[in-house]
């Protein structure tokens, strides 16, 4: 399985997704999918009436760099050669629509030397002269991973009854304490407020537990940040929606500190609990993965306690 920041996938989980956000993607373009039931797909997974192919490759398990990248030259090189191979039979698929790009679809490209391979096997192929009646003038070959299809996804996903996954990397120890050495007022800011939450606590036992629990406040938010971030370029429209949702709690915060009767711990629990009701009014679990949908909540307390006035007094 290849876990991406979309989701996990096989070589099947991937060719369905691919031919549902195509569908999707390239509907009102005329696009033809390629079943391999019979006499095999021919080298591609579809094709539009515009002049554009498809072809899919997702590897079965995890590869570093070097590894992957070679498995996804080799298919390049590979299913290019079955141009040539079924060209005749290709030629009537088409009928006089000449092939304009050539679009390898894979879930990530962690090497840039397939950027390179796909423009060279597309200057090939460009100049030969057997292949010129299949091939336009223009022809063109491209790698395409799957942040080219955000929306799609979103939306395959959901036609196949799948939760999305945002797959950012936990905070190390080192990123923690270059946050905390950059945002010195924020680290202050936060120390006085937590402190509160253990005031009954004896002194050592107050620092201690301020210190961890500020430690846990950054790496919910230098994650939830990367999460934000993601969702803002490829789920625009959940961004959008999450952006009012904390804009709206945090806007009356302020007043509700000031009112509340609440203890520390009591306003911190109740302020999480509106915001995850919020979420779920907008069907948020339904989308994403709870991991997701959890990694927002931290997120947004923690960014209340840095940048709002979630305070508990004192």
């Amino acid at each position: 399985m290849l876990r991406t920041p979309y989701g996990t996938y096989n070589g099947d989980s991937w060719e369905e997704h691919c031919q549902t956000f195509l569908k999707m993607k390239y509907g009102t373009d005329g696009y033809q999918e390629m079943t391999a039931h019979t006499h095999g797909d021919l080298g591609i997974e579809g094709f539009t009436r515009t002049g554009i192919v498809f072809q899919c490759y997702c590897p079965d398990e995890e590869y570093d760099s070097i590894k992957l990248y070679n498995h996804q030259r080799n298919k390049v090189t590979k299913d290019l050669n079955k141009l040539k191979k079924y060209k005749q039979q290709l030629l009537k698929f088409f009928q006089g629509v000449k092939i304009k790009k050539w679009i390898f679809l894979t879930p990530k490209i962690i090497n840039k030397d397939l950027i390179r391979h796909c423009h060279e096997k597309a200057v090939e192929y460009r100049n030969d002269k057997t292949m010129l009646d299949l091939l336009d003038h223009s022809f063109d070959v491209l790698a395409h991973d799957e942040s080219y299809y955000g929306k799609e996804i979103i939306q395959a996903k959901q036609i196949l009854n799948e939760k999305i996954n945002i797959d950012v990397p936990i905070p190390d120890a080192e990123e923690i304490i270059n946050w905390k050495q950059c945002q010195t007022s924020s680290i202050a800011v936060l120390d006085r407020k937590i402190g509160n939450l253990f005031s009954q606590l004896d002194e050592p036992t107050k620092v201690a537990k301020t210190n961890k629990y500020i430690d846990l406040q950054v790496r919910n938010y230098i994650k939830g940040q990367e999460i934000l971030n993601h969702m803002k370029l490829t789920y625009s429209s959940a961004y959008e929606k999450q952006v009012k949702i904390k804009s709206s709690i945090a806007s009356h915060l302020e007043a509700e500190v000031l009112l509340t009767d609440l203890s520390p711990k009591e306003l911190l629990k109740d302020t999480l609990d509106k915001y995850k009701l919020a979420l779920q009014g907008e069907k948020f679990h339904d989308i994403f993965e709870y991991s997701v949908y959890n990694d927002l909540c931290h997120e947004a307390i923690a960014s209340w306690l840095i940048d709002c006035p979630l305070d508990f007094g004192g």
